[in-house]
C-alpha cells in the first residue's frame, strides 16, 4: 500500500485568503468609525487634534509630513497643557525664547518664561503685539492663543503662536516719528495765527460790524481748537515713548473732582445737566501726577457732557479697593452718565487713537486714548461698562499715597 503526502498548497491559499479578508474587514471598520478629527503632530510624536470638516481619508497628512511642516515653521509654537505647563515647542519657539526643550518642557510657563506668560490672559481674546528682550535688544512678536483638543471635544490645553513682526514695528515707528515731527512743525505757524487773530480781536473790536465780529470769533475758536489737537497728539506721542516724566505728588481727590466739575459747569448748565461730586473727602490721598490725572477727569467728564441728553445726570464716585495679589490699597474712580451709551461694536477699540463712537458730537478720538496712556504711565488701568440706552460708566484705578496705604 502506498501513502501519498497531502497537497498543502490549497490549504495555504485558503488560510491566506481568510487572513486577508479579516484584515480588510478590520481596516474598513476603523475607517468608518474614525472620529472627525485630524491630528497635528508637533514634536516628539505628540498629536494635537483640531476639528475639521474634511470627511475623506484622502485629506489625511502623514504624521512625518505634519511633523516636518511644524518644525519648519518660521512662527514659534508653544504647547501648554490645561495647567499652563509647557509640553512641547517647535524649533522656532526655541530660537525665539533662547531656551531648549530640556530647559522648558514640564515647567509652568509663568516660571519658565515670565516675560511671555504675563500676556497670556490678554492674548486669549485677540492677538497681541508684545516685545521680548534678549541681551539688551528687543524683537516684536504677534502673540495669538487658541485651544487644542485631543479627541473630538475634550480640551487639552492651548497653542501659543509667536509671529515675528519686528520689521513691521520698525516701519510703524518710523512712520510715527515722521508724523510727530510734522505735527510738531505745525505748532509754530498755528500759534502765530492764533496770536494774530487775538490781536485783531483786541484792536478792531470797536470798528467791526456784528457779522465780521462773529466770523473773527469763529476763526479764533477754530484755530485754538486746532492748536489743542496738535498739543494732544504731541503729548500722546511723548506718553507712548516714555518721554513725558511724571511729577508724583499726594493730593485729595475730592478737591480735584470739585475743581473739574466747577470748570465744566457752564457747559452743563447749557444742557440742563446735573454734575454731582460723590467722592468723599475722607478718602486717602492720591499718589500721582496731579496735572495728568486732572486732565483724565476733565476728558471723561467732557465726554459725558457731550453725549448726555438734556436734563441728564453725571456723577463722579470713588471707592477704596485692595489688590488681591499685592495687598496694596488703591482707589477706583468712576464717571457715570445716563446718556445713550457706546455702540457695542466700538467698545473694544474705544481707547485707541482716532476711534470715535460715530455719534453726531464725536470728537477727535484722542481724549480716551490720552486717558489710557496717562494712566498706563502710572501703572494703572481704565475700563468701561456701557449698554446702549442705559448710559456709560468709565472706571479707572489710582494709587494712594505711600503714607496712607
Amino acid at each position: 500500500m502506498f501513502f501519498t503526502t497531502p497537497d498543502i498548497n490549497p490549504l495555504i491559499l485558503l488560510l491566506g485568503t481568510a487572513v486577508f479578508t479579516a484584515i480588510l474587514w478590520w481596516y474598513q471598520r476603523q475607517q468608518h468609525a474614525a472620529p472627525e478629527t485630524k491630528p497635528l503632530v508637533v514634536q516628539n510624536g505628540r498629536s494635537y487634534h483640531h476639528q475639521t470638516s474634511f470627511g475623506s481619508p484622502g485629506y489625511l497628512m502623514a504624521p512625518a509630513t505634519r511633523d516636518a511642516v511644524v518644525n519648519s515653521m518660521n512662527d514659534g509654537m508653544i504647547v501648554l497643557d490645561v495647567h499652563n505647563r509647557i509640553i512641547d515647542m517647535n524649533p522656532s519657539a526655541r530660537r525665539i525664547t533662547h531656551k531648549s526643550l530640556v530647559d522648558l518642557v514640564g515647567k509652568d510657563i509663568e516660571q519658565a518664561l515670565p516675560a511671555l506668560s504675563r500676556h497670556i490672559n490678554e492674548a486669549m481674546t485677540k492677538p497681541l503685539d508684545i516685545a521680548l528682550g534678549y541681551k539688551d535688544a528687543n524683537r516684536f512678536y504677534e502673540l495669538s492663543i487658541s485651544p487644542f483638543f485631543d479627541g473630538v471635544e475634550e480640551r487639552r490645553g492651548n497653542l501659543l503662536i509667536l509671529r515675528d513682526i519686528t520689521e513691521r514695528k520698525q516701519r510703524e515707528n518710523l512712520r510715527d516719528d515722521l508724523t510727530r515731527t510734522m505735527v510738531h512743525d505745525l505748532r509754530d505757524p498755528i500759534s502765530n495765527s492764533l496770536f494774530a487773530l487775538e490781536m485783531l480781536k483786541t484792536t478792531l473790536a470797536e470798528n467791526l460790524v456784528s457779522e465780521t465780529q462773529q466770523l473773527l470769533d469763529l476763526t479764533f475758536a477754530s484755530t485754538a481748537k486746532t492748536l489743542q489737537l496738535v498739543d494732544k497728539i504731541l503729548e500722546i506721542g511723548r506718553l507712548e515713548s516714555g518721554e513725558l516724566p511724571l511729577a508724583l505728588t499726594a493730593f485729595p481727590l475730592h478737591e480735584m473732582v470739585e475743581h473739574v466739575l466747577t470748570a465744566q459747569m457752564p457747559r452743563a448748565v447749557n444742557k440742563h445737566l446735573q454734575l454731582i461730586n460723590e467722592v468723599s473727602d475722607s478718602l486717602p490721598l492720591v499718589w500721582a501726577d496731579a496735572e495728568l490725572i486732572e486732565r483724565v477727569l476733565k476728558n471723561l467728564v467732557d465726554n459725558s457732557i457731550k453725549f448726555t441728553p438734556v436734563g441728564g445726570v453725571i456723577r463722579v464716585t470713588a471707592v477704596t479697593t485692595t489688590n488681591e495679589q499685592t495687598n496694596e490699597t488703591g482707589l477706583l474712580v468712576s464717571v457715570i452718565d445716563n446718556g445713550p451709551g457706546i455702540p457695542t461694536a466700538v467698545q473694544p477699540q474705544i481707547f485707541e487713537q482716532f476711534v470715535t463712537g460715530n455719534q453726531i458730537e464725536s470728537g477727535s478720538g484722542l481724549g480716551l486714548a490720552f486717558c489710557k496712556m496717562a494712566l498706563a504711565a502710572h501703572g494703572q488701568t481704565i475700563g468701561l461698562n456701557s449698554q446702549q440706552g442705559q448710559g456709560t460708566t468709565f472706571t479707572f484705578s489710582l494709587a494712594v499715597s505711600p503714607g496712607e496705604a
